[in-house]
């Protein structure tokens, strides 16, 4: 199997004091293994995904398809945007009362 064939799901980054934390799962249809990606680094845990899903690509191949995976998986879900332009019917009411507030001048 290639490590192109994977799949980057339950991407979950999280943010405090600007230290940022990425856990995902990588599946395939047989099996799924959680990841944490400051681990991604560690050459235990290529050699570990390789055997799991047994891959041809090279250690550092799948260190970079994975990581490329995952910030592609993370454009996909920051364009999800809850409350997105929730507030601007309060901004039209406001800038609607200062037109009429310089047109009764």
């Amino acid at each position: 199997m290639l490590c192109k064939d994977l799949k980057v799901v339950n991407l979950n980054i999280t943010e405090d004091n600007y230290q940022y934390k990425a856990l995902f799962r990588l599946c395939t249809d047989e099996s799924c293994m959680d990841i944490d990606m400051e681990n991604l680094s560690d050459n235990t845990l290529l050699e570990e995904i390789k055997k799991t899903f047994f891959l041809e690509d090279s250690i550092e191949e799948i260190k970079n398809i994975i990581t490329e995976k995952v910030m592609e998986a993370s454009k996909i879900e920051s364009r999800i945007v809850e409350g997105k332009n929730c507030c601007d019917e309060t901004k039209d009411k406001k800038v609607q009362r200062d037109i009429d507030s310089l047109s009764t001048s």
